[in-house]
């Protein structure tokens, strides 16, 4: 996604390959704009239902899910998904947050996730949204969350076999119900060479 302004907001979709570029493209302590967006795109994160979290609980589900040490320098963001009833909740890189305070003095920063681009319940259909290196993917069967994941791959062929794992795993047709790429997202890459069909949401 490439940085888009309004008259005072800006939104930028961030992640460890483009952080220091996506800054560095906007003026320092620019007083025009008041509202900054920032799309976080990582692997870090669990989506827990409001019946179960609370500041005291996240944390240890933090650990559980991530590892004991992947809170270290890190800050926990949280995003509010209807949908399911639950929180997004997310880690940002200390520096990173800080270096975005400083560069942005004068905005409200906000933070959200990749991952909830793919939350749209479209029964049978695996929803994905591909962003550098990384696959955010979930899936509704019976209309109910069966799948919501953050996969790096370094190669289209990992990519594909994961993909195709998940179609074997949930018995999905995918001549009825191809994969649908999300708004913003980047195409599967060799999706032709390895038959996997998609279409854009």
């Amino acid at each position: 996604m490439e940085p888009t302004n309004s008259a005072e907001t800006l939104h930028l979709r961030i992640n460890a390959e483009n952080f220091r570029e996506q800054l560095l493209a906007h003026p320092k302590k620019d007083s025009r704009i008041t509202s900054v967006q920032i799309e976080i795109s990582n692997e870090y994160f669990l989506l827990i239902p409001n019946s179960y979290d609370s500041p005291t609980y996240r944390l240890g589900f933090l650990e559980k899910a991530l590892g004991e040490h992947a809170l270290v320098g890190k800050e926990i963001q949280q995003q509010y998904v209807e949908a399911e009833d639950a929180n997004l909740v997310f880690l940002v890189p200390s520096d990173w947050k800080d270096y975005i305070s400083a560069h942005f003095s004068y905005a409200k920063i906000t933070y959200t996730h990749s991952l909830a681009n793919c939350l749209h319940q479209n029964d049978q259909q695996l929803n994905l949204f591909i962003q550098g290196k990384l696959a955010f993917a979930s899936l509704y069967q019976g209309n109910k969350l069966q799948l919501a994941n953050v996969y790096p791959f370094e190669s289209p062929i990992e990519l594909a076999f994961y993909l195709q794992s998940i179609r074997d795993a949930f018995s999905l047709n995918w001549s009825l119900f191809p994969p649908i790429l999300a708004v913003g997202s980047q195409d599967i890459p060799e999706a032709e060479l390895y038959q996997i069909p998609y279409a854009s949401h």
